[in-house]
């Protein structure tokens, strides 16, 4: 007879939030983790991701999750082990006029979280980002402790630091199915064969799909493919730049390296198939990312492209993460249709996913809003505080 393999939990995905979560699950003793992942760690929107690590959202849900991994991200070495990447460079919210109360508000909101940021008039906008254009400009938010990090280096930080602590990472390992009997979860099969276990957390990015649907699941989730391009700065250009994230040109930018700069501008193909894409960057939206980059920076008018890629991402109904345990599944929990949206917030959601599972109720955050629930419930997320685009999410 075939030798039946068994864990305590079985993660599904390696990208930033599946080996986040097989961490805090070691960290907090459970002893048999198994992280299964199709491909290569960082093979999906994590290792494609701008990897903003910035606190300012349109509502104080997601703002707790960033930062809450704010503080892992600051003190990685310590608290995870290894090398995440973190830049504090600094990051701007700037939003179009009109929307100068809205920003107010959510910087009270995010102040009273404990993070530290501020409104800022344009004029500062300008000593904050030399060179850049203010003019059309309502209001800015500057966060001098945020930045971003490295994807892929948090993502092999965690699966190292996950693995010393004894759980198993196996790549190239596609889970085909989840097994369930009388609505419980029971374990999975993979081309490897079954492996039997009571808990599974389904992370599995844009590859969601074929997992869900046989389970009867259908949360309106729609995989996007997301693009990013990178310009060489310009003669001239020698101010290594914060990060960016302009409401007005539905854009977001930071630095890479030395000399270059990242920037995407929003929103992706919706539909495009997660296993047959281009992962190459369009003509046309190089024309739209400098357009984007000349019209805050005027001096990348003429800055040369210097590469881009594309990477896939799946978009909720909302725009928002779901984050639960299946209520129709015992032993399901999922972080699903993140919408690009949640490297930044990975150490918190892994960390939350963890005490769920090991206490029976998350505690470092709040993840009621993040219910799987709320569709059917006719409550889709909506941020009274918006700027102009609800479901607009321009941060990779």
């Amino acid at each position: 007879m075939a030798h039946i393999r068994r864990a305590d939990v079985i993660v599904i995905g390696g990208g930033a939030n599946g080996t986040s979560t097989a961490f805090h699950l070691a960290t907090r003793g459970v002893r048999s983790v198994l992280l299964l992942e199709r491909r290569h760690l960082g093979a999906g929107a994590t290792g494609k991701s701008g990897s903003l690590v910035r606190m300012h959202y349109t509502n104080e849900a997601e703002s707790r999750l960033a930062f809450e991994s704010l503080k892992v991200f600051r003190d990685f070495r310590n608290v995870v082990g290894g090398d995440c990447g973190f830049e504090p460079i600094g990051f701007i919210q700037i939003v179009p006029p009109g929307y100068e109360a809205a920003l107010a508000r959510n910087v009270a909101r995010q102040q009273r979280l404990g993070i530290t940021t501020q409104a800022v008039t344009p004029d500062r906008l300008r000593d904050l980002l030399p060179g850049c254009r203010a003019d059309d400009v309502g209001g800015a938010a500057w966060e001098p402790e945020s930045g971003f990090a490295d994807p892929n280096a948090t993502t092999f930080a965690f699966a190292e630091a996950a693995q010393r602590l004894g759980a198993t990472i196996e790549t190239g390992s596609e889970v085909t199915r989840i097994v369930t009997e009388h609505d419980r979860v029971v374990g999975v099969e993979t081309a490897r064969g079954r492996v039997e276990a009571p808990v599974v957390v389904l992370v599995p990015g844009a590859w969601a799909a074929p997992l869900l649907g046989p389970l009867g699941l259908d949360f309106g989730l729609v995989p996007h493919r997301i693009q990013i391009t990178i310009f060489r700065w310009p003669a001239g250009f020698t101010s290594r730049h914060c990060v960016v994230i302009d409401a007005i040109h539905h854009s977001w930018f930071r630095p890479e390296g030395g000399a270059a700069t990242l920037i995407g501008v929003e929103l992706g193909t919706g539909h495009a198939d997660p296993d047959a894409f281009d992962e190459g960057v369009d003509p046309d939206f190089v024309a739209l990312c400098r357009k984007a980059l000349a019209a805050r920076l005027p001096a990348f008018g003429e800055a040369t492209m210097r590469g881009g890629w594309a990477g896939m991402i799946m978009m909720s109904a909302d725009g928002r993460p779901i984050i639960d345990q299946i209520p129709s599944i015992s032993g399901l929990y999922c972080m699903l249709g993140d919408s690009g949206t949640s490297f930044k917030t990975s150490p918190a959601i892994g960390c939350g996913l963890a005490e769920w599972i090991v206490d029976g109720k998350p505690s470092t955050v709040d993840l009621t809003p993040f219910r799987s629930t709320r569709f059917a419930e006719g409550q889709p997320w909506q941020d009274t505080d918006n700027y102009g685009l609800d479901r607009l999410t321009i941060s990779r």
